[in-house]
């Protein structure tokens, strides 16, 4: 695991296209570089990639926002996307990003890691429980599309 480079970039938008298609959200490459050259540029996101060997081809990205509950009173990451190309699956890149972002987290200071996945994303809610994400059972979570 380590964070992205620019030399990076091609090789992320790539691993970005299919992440979309697997949600079945469709973009365009450009728009897809677009996002992530500006995410690359500013300070409110870590954006890792993990290879299977080191030097090796990139083969997963993991991307967290900082946050704040202001419940808890402190800072949390949210763990927005994390996609692991079909060839690698079951290499432990997935479980590999995962807890690179929970210690990376940790180390901040943050009071939690959150995440979301589909309902039918088996594989990775069995990954999450495994690295001791749980259900939320307080709050039940909602969103509106607003635009763009």
């Amino acid at each position: 695991m380590r964070d992205v480079t620019d030399a990076d970039l091609d090789a992320v938008v790539g691993l970005f296209l299919q992440y979309l298609a697997f949600y079945e959200h469709a973009a365009d490459e450009q728009r897809v570089r677009e996002f992530l050259t500006a995410r690359f540029a500013s300070d409110d996101t870590l954006l890792l990639v993990a290879e299977v060997t080191p030097g090796g081809a990139v083969v997963g990205l993991a991307q967290a926002y900082q946050s704040w509950s202001s419940v808890s009173l402190g800072p949390v990451w949210v763990l927005n996307d994390l996609f692991v190309d079909p060839s690698a699956r079951g290499s432990g890149a997935g479980r590999a990003l995962v807890r690179e972002i929970c210690d990376r987290a940790k180390e901040a200071g943050a009071i939690r890691v959150s995440l979301a996945t589909a309902w039918d994303n088996v594989a990775a809610q069995g990954l999450y429980e495994s690295e001791g994400f749980a259900r939320d059972v307080s709050f039940l979570h909602y969103a509106k599309v607003t635009g763009g």
